[in-house]
């Protein structure tokens, strides 16, 4: 009987030394996470900006991006402004195939000129596929003024993307999350 409780208290006091540590660890990474989290947002700003930057000094992305983007929220749309031009980004996000996405798209007169995937978790190989830069690349120049539209024909037009081969749910969530936003987006800019 004396070992039962024992052995029960042992393992209540390494339970708590563990949740302790967990705890402690947490409480230390967390602002260096966020803070990571924080660059690698403006980062992927910058680049749909195309704008140049150090990428070995977190400091001068900051700087860079302080100096040359304006942070607006409208409507629950965060909108992003290029200082020197006036071109406009928006975050986008939506619920993919696997879970949430998110996207900043640049966009000038309803053309996209930039395009960038900053959060996603679809199917490794498959539905994240979204995230590579031929994918993305092909975006630019799309004509959004009246949506776009998922085609499976390997030959998209304007206002048309090429879905992901093997990827067709977290295509067409690609679809509806672009349209939502590019609907938000119309709503504020006009």
């Amino acid at each position: 009987m004396n070992n039962r409780f024992w052995m029960i208290g042992l393992l209540i006091i390494m339970a708590v030394v563990c949740s302790t540590a967990l705890a402690l660890v947490n409480k230390v990474t967390a602002p260096i996470i966020s803070m990571q989290n924080e660059i690698r947002y403006k980062r992927t700003v910058l680049e749909v900006f195309k704008i140049p930057y150090s990428a070995e000094d977190s400091d001068t992305i900051i700087s860079t991006y302080g100096q040359n983007i304006e942070e607006r929220e409208d409507g629950g749309t965060i909108m992003f402004i290029e200082n020197k031009t006036g071109n406009t980004a928006i975050s986008i996000t939506g619920s993919g195939f696997q879970g949430p996405i998110t996207l900043i798209v640049a966009l000038k007169d309803g053309i996209i000129t930039g395009f960038k995937v900053v959060n996603q978790v679809e199917t490794p190989g498959l539905g994240a596929r979204i995230t590579e830069e031929a994918f993305q690349q092909s975006f630019v120049g799309k004509n959004v003024s009246g949506g776009i539209k998922m085609t499976k024909s390997g030959n998209a037009g304007p206002g048309e993307f090429d879905a992901i081969t093997g990827a067709t749910e977290t295509s067409k969530s690609l679809e509806r999350i672009l349209n939502a936003g590019f609907a938000r987006y119309s709503g504020i800019s006009k």
